[in-house]
């Protein structure tokens, strides 16, 4: 059957779009993602964001993350790296990485120019690398140890302190001993109140030694021990003749709290002073 000829011009272009529209569907936009990441506002804070906003494809998406989420949108994340997997209805894989970033780390500088980074942890600023230290604010010299007495030990692991030196003469709780102006060295309930939040990084599974970014350096009691494998941190806290400290080791995802013997030298960590109000 023959058509007129405006007839067959007609027919010819709405096969034309329909051809066209059934190529469109069948050929899909790529998966796409349009993602709005929220930064960590401070160092060791969990209060980063991830957003994802998916495009082509064909939905319903689903999503793998390698936090073990399967969500759109991640929250209470850490700075760091997050890698996702997203799939559509039609089994088509986009696999993307997102980086979660946060302010450069603040840093505490003693009176002789050593730098120490700082995370708050458990309300306060603490130092999240060991004193090493030889002369306190005052410009006085401080008795201290270095391990096997080598200086890139010093440098790696801070130095080691008795009591009586970590303290600069002092006894009370919370005095500034060898730190920083500004700064103190720790009480026993400053040390719980620090280990309270960590045992609340990671799903509740206790990382001290990644949180707090610990430097394994041994201790000193009449000869030196355990470089690499434990470290214990003086708190201004008197317990009797010794004094309370925090033991951890590198294969123990947890603290321990004891008394040690003044005597001893072990390492130093400060927490800043609290703001006046």
């Amino acid at each position: 059957m023959k058509y007129p000829r405006h007839m067959t011009k007609k027919i010819t272009f709405l096969l034309a779009i329909a051809t066209v529209l059934a190529f469109v569907q069948c050929k899909r936009a790529p998966l796409q993602t349009n993602p709005l990441i929220k930064p960590a506002t401070d160092f060791g804070l969990l209060d980063g964001e991830i957003h994802l906003n998916v495009t082509g494809g064909k939905m319903p998406y689903s999503f793998e993350w390698s936090n073990q989420k399967s969500d759109s949108v991640i929250t209470q994340l850490a700075a760091g790296s997050y890698y996702v997997t997203i799939t559509d209805a039609k089994k088509r894989v986009l696999i993307d990485t997102l980086i979660v970033a946060q302010p450069p780390w603040p840093v505490c500088i003693d009176f002789q120019g050593n730098s120490y980074k700082t995370a708050i942890l458990g309300g306060n600023t603490w130092m999240v690398q060991n004193l090493r230290n030889t002369l306190t604010s005052k410009g006085d010299s401080i008795q201290n140890i270095v391990y096997n007495d080598s200086l890139a030990n010093a440098e790696t692991y801070g130095r080691l302190y008795t009591w009586k030196a970590a303290m600069n003469e002092a006894s009370d709780e919370g005095a500034q001993g060898i730190c920083p102006d500004g700064w103190h060295i720790p009480t026993d309930m400053e040390w719980k109140a620090l280990l309270d939040t960590v045992s609340k990084v990671e799903n509740g599974i206790p990382n001290p030694g990644k949180v707090l970014s610990l430097e394994y350096a041994g201790y000193y009691n009449n000869s030196f021990q355990n470089l690499g494998a434990s470290v214990s941190f003086w708190s201004s806290t008197q317990a009797n003749d010794n004094a309370w400290k925090r033991y951890f080791h590198k294969d123990i995802s947890k603290a321990f709290r004891y008394h040690e013997k003044k005597t001893n030298a072990i390492s130093v960590r400060c927490v800043k002073n609290a703001s006046p109000e």
